[in-house]
């Protein structure tokens, strides 16, 4: 320790040695500046750089300053000049040790103010941000709060305006529960209709449930009877077991010295005997179910046969050119319709039925399986073979068996085949829909008819709703007029929705057939389950996505919340006995509105002449898709006639591909295309309809908008 400072003394004089040469040199070289420092004192030290410049700069250049600087770095080398060796410490170490080793500034420094312009663009987006999020709100609540206090005027009963008054936030947070609500109220509602039975009405009630699901309605009666036959039986066998052993036991105490083989001769005897009556019991049984068979075997084979005849008929009678029924030879299709009314009328109301009419080609007629199961009243159904199917003898065989085959299993239908010819105009847009509605209607021997497309499926209920309310209808004109009961020439329209599928999409006739396969609540059965459907966004409006002008004058909306009458209900109504009056649409929305309707067809008077029907037939120059069921429409409301709603039963449309007449109809780019025909026709066909009704007053009017 002691030789270091030693040393670091020696070292001092040699610094000391170099100050003052350093003074004569700058004195030499610039006396102002030398005398300049060494009256301030700043040269006191080498270790001294006022400038932040380098010590090669500060000692000059030449040989003299060289060697000074030579003489600068030893001393700074040097042990001696270390603070805790005495060395000393003054301000301009650290500034000329930052001049060499600049400090590494932080990451958001060199980013946001490295330079000029970047400080300049941070300074004003930190100014703008904290003007919007920070002085602006609280300006607006110290406002708001102070507005408040001036119009409270002591009045406590004020809320300060919050959050919770949004209605968008209010909306959000009350959603689930009234999702809650509404399905503890629907709850509610099937709990009243199954405590409350009302006395006057259970019995039809009672027979309309039994016409609907006759199978559920005496599933109690099969089951008593099952068991009724199986308490016979084991009281049978017992009275039988009881009486072998009885004779069993006389013959053992008679018989004692018998040897045992006679014994079991007669056990052998003994169960012969009861194989034999079994038999005998269980022959019968069989000559019952064969016969069964057999009949419905022949039965299978007069159909087969009868279709087989009538295509035979319609192919021989193919050079045969009839003349279409349009609007022009309305009154003598009228009047020469081979119609298929009664004679005899029917006694109104009890006689009122409906009668469901459908055409389609073979390729969807597998969704008539459901319509039949839904449907109790009469069907007929018109099916579309074109001429080059039914030549061939095995694509005739073929489509007479699935014909066939869903007549069996809907017994109340009617088959009509239809055989078309492509000749005249080729493609598939040549398919005769309006002629075979009316060889449909031709069919018809019931007071009213719902004409309607093979994708449309009713509800359970829609057969016996629609009876209740013509009913209504004929008992509320009876007593308006005082007179006999008539047929109210009215339309009902039957309101229509579809079933939307996404996942997977029905592309295919047998990806869509398995819909109904997987799910049996596929398509909504009553009308809880529609409305439940439609919450859950699993159905809507028919085509309420594509040409919402066809169904919207029915106002489904309010048909969905119960508004189905006018006036009051019979809930409401003090007596509760008066009838009530459906919702008549007293203008329509737009022309384009084309329901689904139930209208009237049999006359109810007796006739020894030829019944004519109530309504006109469809006009068979419309063909393919497009305007030909609005047509129809238009032409009854031209005639007068009013449309109601028809309440609580619907149609729902179940998914198919798009079929192929579809497909031209869309195709509008082609020369002498189907929907430019089509609408040609259709305006000419309104002016013939304004100049033959020119006198009727009490049309259904377009709404004002």
């Amino acid at each position: 320790m002691v030789k270091d400072i030693n040393n670091c003394k020696d070292t001092y004089k040699k610094i000391m040695i170099s100050k003052l040469s350093l003074r004569k040199t700058k004195s030499t070289g610039n006396g102002t500046a030398s005398s300049r420092s060494i009256s301030n004192g700043s040269a006191a030290s080498p270790m001294y750089n006022p400038t932040g410049s380098s010590p090669r700069k500060m000692y000059g250049g030449g040989p003299t300053g060289q060697s000074s600087y030579r003489q600068h770095n030893d001393h700074l080398q040097s042990p001696c000049n270390s603070f805790l060796l005495g060395g000393n410490f003054h301000a301009g170490k650290d500034k000329r040790r930052r001049a060499f080793h600049p400090r590494q500034r932080s990451l958001w420094h060199r980013v946001f103010f490295s330079t000029p312009g970047r400080a300049g663009a941070s300074t004003l987006i930190l100014l703008y941000l904290s003007w919007r999020y920070a002085i602006v709100p609280v300006t607006h609540s110290i406002y708001e709060w102070g507005r408040y206090l001036s119009h409270s005027d002591g009045d406590n009963t004020q809320h300060i305006v919050s959050i919770a008054d949004d209605k968008k936030v209010i909306s959000d947070i009350m959603k689930p529960i009234k999702t809650l609500k509404r399905n503890a109220k629907l709850l509610n509602d099937q709990i009243d209709t199954l405590r409350n039975v009302d006395t006057t009405s259970g019995k039809k009630r009672q027979d309309m449930i039994k016409k609907i699901v006759p199978k559920w309605f005496d599933r109690n009666k099969i089951v008593e009877k099952k068991k009724k036959v199986e308490q016979k039986s084991k009281s049978s066998k017992v009275t039988n077991n009881n009486k072998h052993d009885r004779a069993r036991k006389a013959t053992t105490e008679k018989q004692k010295n018998i040897v045992d083989t006679t014994k079991h001769k007669k056990a052998t005897n003994d169960i012969e005997d009861e194989q034999l009556k079994r038999l005998r019991i269980k022959k019968p049984q069989n000559n019952s179910i064969q016969i069964e068979k057999n009949e419905a075997t022949k039965e299978k084979q007069q159909k087969y046969h009868d279709i087989l005849l009538d295509i035979q008929k319609q192919l021989d009678n193919k050079s045969e050119s009839t003349q279409p029924r349009t609007l022009q030879t309305r009154r003598k299709d009228i009047k020469h319709s081979p119609n298929s009314c009664p004679k005899d009328g029917f006694t109104l109301p009890l006689d009122v039925s409906v009668s469901l009419v459908i055409q389609c080609s073979l390729d969807r007629i597998w969704l008539l399986s459901e319509t039949c199961s839904r449907w109790s009243d009469p069907i007929v159904l018109v099916v579309y073979l074109p001429s080059e199917t039914v030549i061939d003898p095995s694509e005739r065989s073929k489509s007479i068996e699935t014909i066939s085959k869903i007549m069996t299993e809907c017994p109340q239908m009617t088959v009509l085949p239809h055989v078309h010819g492509n000749e005249e105009k080729k493609g598939s847009s040549t398919y005769p829909v309006n002629v075979m509605r009316n060889r449909g209607l031709d069919a018809v021997k019931t007071s009213h008819v719902l004409i309607m497309d093979v994708d449309l499926i009713p509800s359970a209920d829609l057969s016996h709703v629609v009876k209740d309310n013509i009913m209504d209808q004929i008992s509320t004109a009876k007593q308006i007029s005082g007179g006999e009961a008539e047929i109210p020439m009215n339309a009902i329209v039957v309101p229509a929705f579809e079933r939307k599928v996404t996942d997977p999409p029905c592309a295919d006739i047998e990806s869509c057939r398995r819909y109904m396969q997987e799910d049996s609540k596929f398509l909504p059965l009553l009308f809880n389950d529609l409305r439940e459907c439609i919450q859950e966004e699993d159905c809507i409006v028919f085509q309420e996505d594509m040409n919402w002008e066809g169904h919207h004058t029915t106002q489904s909306k309010k048909w969905l919340k119960k508004q189905w009458y006018e006036g009051p209900s019979k809930e409401e109504d003090e007596g509760g006995d008066r009838v009530r009056t459906i919702r008549q649409i007293k203008c329509f929305d737009s022309l384009r509105y084309e329901p689904y309707i139930v209208i009237p067809w049999c006359p109810s008077s007796k006739s020894t002449k030829h019944q004519q029907p109530l309504t006109p037939y469809y006009d068979e120059r419309f063909y393919g898709y497009g305007k030909n069921k609005i047509q129809h429409i238009s032409h009854l409301r031209f005639r007068g006639m009013p449309f109601f709603v028809l309440p609580q039963s619907f149609v729902v449309h179940h998914p198919h591909p798009e079929s192929s007449v579809k497909q031209v109809w869309n195709n509008s780019r082609q020369k002498n295309s189907l929907h430019r025909n089509m609408d040609q026709l259709y305006q000419g066909y309104i002016e013939e309809l304004a100049d033959e009704y020119s006198d009727v007053e009490n049309k259904v009017p377009q709404c004002s908008k």
